[in-house]
């Protein structure tokens, strides 16, 4: 029996790999699921009586790579997440697969076949990782990706189009995700999961500066430090002021070269 952990700040996504896991093995218990970095801190303190993890990136409270830097895994690790930023990451952590949100059961089913050559090994295949790892980067860069140039958007009166050069800002809020344009004016988007905005757009020109709000470049008017690690964000002529989390700033001054 396959003692597995799950590392997921979402419900959705926990029960869809709960699924998947039950569709490619008969023997499992899932013994712990995460939502927070803390909690997956203070756990891998006290036990890692497990054989597999299947982790998220960016939870709640932080991002999981703050943790998997200071521990010694003893066991490999499956990523499921909205961002592809974090190949070599995932590698240096145990990282024997990347899946990419929304993945399909297929894709779910090669690296759950991935573990079970590997757990049958007497070491690990760091060469087939490696090359997983490369191949999967590589792939990345040669795809000629598609993003959204406007959005189709619901109304009383029918169905009206939105261009993505005139959106601000994307905030979500209880479940609903906005969209605010040059004018100020707020239009409810389609989507429900807002990880999948960020994935239609194109992230030379958008950044997600935090859980639930995403910016578009143009309209950064100018930083003010809000605290030692927050920055406030002006946009729009200070229309709007928003906020970056405490794990994404750094990361947001590298996007903006300063």
């Amino acid at each position: 029996m396959y003692k597995i952990l799950i590392i997921e700040d979402e419900a959705p996504a926990r029960k869809k790999l709960q699924r998947y896991i039950a569709q490619a093995c008969n023997s499992f218990k899932i013994v712990k699921e995460i939502e927070t970095v803390s909690d997956l801190k203070v756990l891998l303190s006290k036990t890692q009586d497990f054989d597999l993890i299947f982790s998220d990136i960016e939870l709640r409270d932080g991002n999981v790579f703050e943790v998997y830097k200071d521990v010694i895994l003893h066991c490999p690790i499956i990523f499921a997440t909205a961002y592809n930023e974090f190949f070599i990451n995932a590698f240096e952590a145990n990282g024997i697969a990347y899946l990419l949100k929304p993945y399909s059961f297929e894709q779910f089913s090669n690296a759950w076949n991935k573990f079970i050559r590997l757990k049958g090994d007497s070491a690990p295949n760091y060469n087939e990782l490696i090359g997983t790892i490369n191949n999967f980067i590589k792939e990345g860069q040669e795809n000629n990706v598609e993003y959204k140039d406007q959005f189709a958007i619901k109304s009383a009166k029918g169905i009206y189009f939105l261009k993505v050069d005139s959106i601000v800002c994307f905030q979500a809020d209880q479940g609903i995700i906005f969209a605010f344009d040059e004018t100020n004016k707020r239009h409810t988007m389609p989507q429900k999961v807002f990880n999948e905005i960020e994935l239609l757009l194109d992230p030379k020109k958008f950044f997600k500066i935090n859980r639930s709000e995403i910016v578009h470049r143009k309209f950064i008017d100018k930083l003010e430090r809000y605290n030692k690690n927050i920055l406030s964000v002006f946009l729009n002529s200070d229309r709007k002021i928003l906020k970056t989390s405490q794990n994404k700033t750094s990361d947001f001054n590298s996007w903006l070269g300063i």
